[in-house]
């Protein structure tokens, strides 16, 4: 399945957007003065070569990082102003290294994302008990629930984490390179999944990739971000041109249209002088 062009609108999908927003640690200004919105109801893949400030742009989103300079906003409310706890419950986070207790099982993991959704007093309702079940059974992972965390495998994990962000039933995802460390039909797995969801429940999804091809297959809308500036951003056809990706990634290629999909592939051109043996 690739991004389904028109995924199901629900009224949670609401619009996420940044107006010149400037990120930085200690010294150093990561992003600098970015204007984007995140399209409601669509998944979109915020790409760029390592140290370009992606996964810093994602952290502001999130509120992680208090900005220098202007504004994340949630369907047009400055996120600096709401309480934690409302906060929790319209964004969700799958951060890129997740870790979890040693011990714990699946179950209580994802029964973890319902704490924005409780008062402190309070043990799981049969609200809490329908979405944490909603979100194991959505994401295949509900005959692992008596399961630990930590002897599954790397994409057992992830599917996990996802239901933990999925059980919080936020308005709004975030995932941080959700498939690191994974190998290409574990990527393929949970991006499959990620699509599938969205095209269901229309949830607004924001995701940082390294693969080119993959967000372009995955995604609805590319943001490239270079030196901590947007670059480009639109549908990936647009997006995944050969000057943008020269410019962005310093890689000289070709576009080309996937031919079971339709979305554009990344082609790498080799260098002029190699000499690779046939």
């Amino acid at each position: 399945m690739t991004a389904d062009p028109n995924p199901t609108t629900t009224p949670s999908a609401i619009e996420l957007s940044a107006t010149g927003l400037t990120l930085g640690y200690h010294a150093r200004s990561v992003v600098r003065d970015v204007s984007v919105t995140v399209p409601p109801g669509r998944i979109t893949a915020i790409v760029g070569a390592n140290g370009s400030g992606k996964s810093t742009l994602l952290r502001g989103l999130a509120r992680l990082m208090t900005p220098r300079r202007g504004a994340v906003l949630l369907d047009g409310r400055d996120i600096a102003g709401m309480a934690a706890k409302t906060l929790a419950q319209r964004l969700g986070l799958l951060p890129q290294q997740p870790l979890a207790p040693d011990g714990i099982t699946v179950s209580d993991l994802v029964g973890r994302g319902r704490h924005p959704h409780q008062r402190w007093f309070r043990h799981h309702s049969d609200a809490d008990g329908a979405a944490i079940a909603s979100a194991m059974e959505a994401t295949g992972i509900a005959h692992l629930a008596d399961e630990p965390v930590d002897e599954l495998s790397g994409g057992q994990r992830q599917r996990v984490w996802l239901a933990l962000a999925l059980a919080q039933d936020p308005d709004v995802m975030l995932l941080d390179e959700p498939t690191t460390h994974l190998d290409l039909a574990h990527q393929i797995d949970l991006l499959e999944l990620l699509a599938d969801l969205n095209a269901r429940l229309g949830r607004t999804t924001v995701l940082v990739l390294h693969d080119l091809n993959l967000a372009g297959r995955y995604a609805h809308h590319l943001v490239a971000v270079t030196d901590g500036r947007i670059a480009a951003e639109g549908a990936p056809a647009e997006v995944l041109q050969p000057d943008t990706v020269a410019s962005v990634f310093g890689l000289t290629c070709e576009v080309i249209d996937d031919p079971l999909t339709g979305t554009p592939i990344v082609l790498p051109r080799p260098p002029a002088d190699s000499r690779r043996s046939t």
